[in-house]
């Protein structure tokens, strides 16, 4: 017994040793690795150019905060007299809210909607490669079809709703007659208007017993933003953008949408951070 115990305890000590050993090992290995990807990563760093990244004018620069909005909200329903949306939604518009009539009478085109209070200039030579908009969107609506007196008058059918973050730039560079709108091919008369990152579309069909409803908050952001290599990609020439980065450009930001069909009510809005370099 005393053998059998003896040759236990020999075994646990050498699989303890034998533990401690591949721990400690493990440790070694695992700082070697450590070690070995700091000095990639600098080897990386020193031997990466600005052409390895696609946006030479950015690399290695600071970005800067150039302020942040909210831009409001443009609310869709059967009627825009306040006391029906008080009584029947309990809201009360905001000065820089917008409203728009969507019935089977008046059947909601596609709006763009703009304000003054949703605009930010940058002054001039503030940056000098690019103005980038980080967006917090929020969309909601429902959808039935009506009964007899109530609702904006659509029965079953397909609904859609679609919401899309848009923004007109404004500065005398582009009143350069090389300044030439890419859809229209005009001249941009001193703005051009871009849609934003963020436009969400949705197509339903609404039978006779649904109610169908979202709220949905997301973000957005662009891959390049309102850079010198997005107003390259227009086909503005190289002294209309460094015209554009060394003047004051206002930014007047707004909301299109539209819906159809049994939606019966719909509001749309974003708050937003301007970052750039």
């Amino acid at each position: 017994m005393k053998k059998l115990f003896s040759v236990i305890f020999t075994i646990a000590v050498c699989l303890q040793i034998g533990f401690a050993q591949k721990s400690e090992a493990s440790k070694h290995e695992f700082q070697k690795a450590t070690n070995d990807w700091k000095t990639e990563s600098t080897n990386v760093a020193s031997i990466a150019s600005p052409a390895d990244f696609n946006d030479t004018a950015s690399f290695g620069k600071n970005a800067k905060f150039l302020g942040s909005l909210y831009a409001g909200t443009l609310f869709v329903y059967r009627s825009c007299d306040p006391q029906i949306l008080l009584d029947e939604l309990q809201t009360v518009l905001a000065a820089d809210d917008h409203c728009i009539v969507h019935n089977s009478t008046t059947p909601m085109a596609t709006t763009t909607v703009f304000d003054p209070v949703w605009q930010i200039t940058i002054p001039a030579n503030t940056v000098d490669n690019v103005i980038y908009p980080m967006l917090n969107n929020t969309v909601g609506y429902d959808a039935s079809p009506s009964g007899p007196g109530y609702g904006n008058g659509y029965g079953p059918g397909f609904a859609s709703m679609r919401f899309t973050p848009v923004v007109t730039i404004e500065s005398s560079a582009l009143s350069d007659p090389a300044a030439i709108d890419p859809v229209t091919h005009m001249p941009m008369n001193g703005s051009y208007t871009a849609s934003l990152p963020g436009t969400r579309f949705k197509t339903f069909m609404v039978n006779a017993d649904d109610g169908i409803g979202d709220n949905d908050s997301y973000a957005s952001v662009g891959g390049r933003g309102f850079s010198r290599t997005y107003f390259a990609a227009l086909g503005l020439p190289n002294n209309v953008i460094n015209n554009l980065f060394k003047r004051s450009m206002t930014l007047k930001f707004g909301i299109r949408a539209d819906v159809n069909g049994p939606m019966q009510q719909a509001f749309f809005s974003y708050t937003f951070r301007l970052l750039g370099n």
